[in-house]
């Protein structure tokens, strides 16, 4: 009896180890400063929690990984805390809910396993630059440590021995605007690394080309300025930090209005959250470019009654999505479409040019994402895109008091008090701060764009200019722009299709046709409003002053087609002897402009709709 006690007692203890074990394998807990790695094709993102709880180590999708200096497809994080013991790496697709297997674990991506990580001193190496565009040629160093041996090769051509380093000359019979690429490959006793850089010769005539800048309308003018007093940003290093204090006056280049978006041109639609873009700024230095951007919530004057947007009027926490549409001269053109549609679905193209496009959204749950032209002038989404960390961009906001300390606009909103579509382009204005409005409620964004991802320097900047075009957005269309375009609101009025208390500007396709702001110099652009004198002769029967298209009926296409004739874009149906509405013997954006006040029922020259 006695022997069948201890044996009893012995299998007890062997259960309770084991199972002792098996518990601590399934519950492994990482120590804060664990590092855990993975093996992936892209930058992945790592996303930890404590198992059947909500807590984790960063909104989803996670935290964007860093790559292992030297190695071109692995990454680590370190863990935060030590309460987290479940781990998904995703960034293309995602991982099954995966037990954290402890510190110095590798998880391959494409195989779905995992292997212990060995830190050993593979080969390093250094390019620099690291790709980007030239005129002539372009000269780059190559370094290389811990490695036994390395060679670098130029377009696939014969293997250069490397020993340490080496300086090499690209792109001297490199044709114009072709590519060159570099390919180092060095190895030690660990394994092999290597590393891939392409350069871009530059085009004769720099970014401007010859002609305009592609828009097909000059910059609206009045109230909303484009690179107003000639600025065109200013060469300074800015510290993102959500401070304003880096940045002054001289580095505006475009100008928008408080309270013009589109909720305030209806009566039913400002309980919603304002997305009202106020002024742009730009800088740059040797490394990256600058922007700021001010944005206003006006809500305490305008709307108090409604409690939402002065309560949750902070954008970044929404996923709003922001673009930035660039335009540096170095790459394909494109205006905004992808394979399949619009970028993320906006419904939002541009007619200027631009090759690079900045997205991100405004609670920096999504992106920053840096999307470039292919060679059909299309946005490839899912394609050779540079995203998250490995994007190098910084995104901070803050919110205060606009840099200028004036924040200028009407101080009315809704239909019953006449607002429209453009009628803060010639109209006097409020500063708002003078009207009681709390400055505490306006935000603005710093944003740093290295230059090496978009292919340009800063001599680049200061030789030749670049163009930038910045659109807000909400639903599934552009709501603010800068510079400004009248698209952004022209179906304000009208009620969204799926909740009939807000603005159908929600769902509509916006087609900027807008010159983008310029940075450094003013390169080749449309000008911003030209005069053109009426000479088209008129065509049969009454021409009614303000029907431009000869429908015989005034409409928003009548201002639009102003627009067009500006630009030398419209068709032989145009009317010019019906265009001069303010009747100062030329055509200019305040026809148009004037147009859009007769429609909303604001102050407007006499005779509109009448016979010339």
């Amino acid at each position: 009896m006695k022997i069948s006690k201890k044996l009893l007692a012995i299998i007890l203890t062997v259960l309770m180890i084991v199972s002792a074990v098996t518990v601590a394998a399934v519950n492994v807990s990482a120590a804060a400063g664990d590092k855990v790695y993975c093996r992936a094709s892209f930058t992945p993102n790592c996303y930890m929690w404590k198992k059947n709880t909500d807590e984790n180590n960063h909104a989803w999708p996670g935290v964007p990984m860093t790559k292992v200096s030297g190695e071109t497809d692995l990454y680590y994080y370190t863990v935060p805390d030590d309460k987290f013991n479940m781990i998904i790496f995703n960034g293309n697709g995602q991982t099954d809910d995966l037990e954290y297997p402890g510190a110095n674990k590798l998880f391959d991506y494409s195989t779905r396993t995992w292997s212990d990580y060995s830190a050993d001193p593979v080969p390093v190496i250094s390019v620099s630059p690291e790709g980007g565009s030239f005129k002539e040629s372009i000269s780059v160093t190559i370094t290389v440590t811990d490695a036994t041996s390395a060679y670098y090769t130029i377009d696939g051509g014969s293997q250069k021995t490397i020993n340490g380093s080496a300086n090499v000359t690209l792109g001297a019979s490199t044709a114009e605007g072709a590519s060159v690429r570099l390919d180092v490959s060095a190895t030690n006793a660990y394994g092999t690394v290597n590393k891939s850089c392409t350069y871009k010769k530059k085009t004769s005539g720099g970014q401007g080309g010859s002609g305009n800048d592609g828009s097909t309308s000059p910059a609206i003018g009045g109230n909303y300025a484009t690179n107003p007093n000639g600025g065109y940003g200013a060469r300074k290093t800015i510290t993102v930090d959500g401070d304003k204090s880096d940045w002054d006056s001289s580095m505006l280049i475009a100008q928008g209005v408080a309270n013009d978006d589109p909720r305030v041109y209806a009566h039913w639609s400002m309980h919603e959250i304002a997305i009202d873009d106020y002024a742009m700024y730009a800088a740059w230095d040797n490394t990256n470019l600058y922007i700021m951007y001010e944005m206003a919530n006006v809500q305490d004057v305008v709307a108090p009654g409604e409690d939402f947007p002065l309560t949750q009027g902070n954008l970044w926490i929404y996923n709003l999505p922001v673009f930035m549409y660039i335009y540096t001269g170095e790459g394909n053109v494109t205006h905004g479409e992808t394979a399949g549609g619009t970028l993320w679905d906006t419904g939002t193209t541009v007619d200027a040019n631009a090759d690079h496009v900045i997205a991100y959204s405004t609670n920096a749950s999504n992106g920053p994402f840096i999307y470039t032209a292919n060679d059909d002038g299309k946005l490839e989404p899912d394609v050779l895109v540079k995203k998250g960390a490995a994007s190098g961009i910084n995104i901070k906001s803050g919110n205060g008091k606009t840099l200028s300390g004036k924040l200028m606009g009407l101080t009315k909103a809704g239909t019953d008090n006449k607002r429209a579509a453009g009628d803060c382009v010639d109209a006097d204005l409020t500063d708002f701060y003078t009207a009681g409005h709390k400055a505490s409620m306006d935000m603005f964004y710093e944003i740093s764009i290295p230059l090496s991802n978009l292919d340009i320097t800063a001599s680049d900047i200061e030789e030749n200019g670049i163009g930038i075009l910045k659109v807000s957005t909400f639903g599934t269309s552009g709501m603010d722009c800068l510079p400004y375009d009248l698209s952004m609101a022209d179906n304000a009025a009208e009620p969204y299709s799926k909740d009939g208390s807000t603005s159908a500007e929600k769902e509509d396709s916006d087609h900027i046709t807008v010159p983008m702001a310029r940075v450094g110099a003013a390169g080749s652009v449309t000008p911003p409003g030209p005069v053109i004198t009426p000479t088209d002769p008129p065509v049969s029967g009454d021409i009614l002053l303000g029907d431009t298209d000869g429908d015989k009926a005034i409409t928003i296409y009548d201002a639009t087609e102003i627009q067009r004739y500006l630009v030398s874009m419209s068709g032989p149906s145009f009317v010019a002897a019906a265009a001069d509405v303010d009747g100062d013997n030329s055509i200019t954006i305040f026809d148009a402009t004037s147009i859009q006040r007769w429609l909303a029922g604001l102050s407007a020259p006499a005779g509109i709709g009448s016979p010339v």
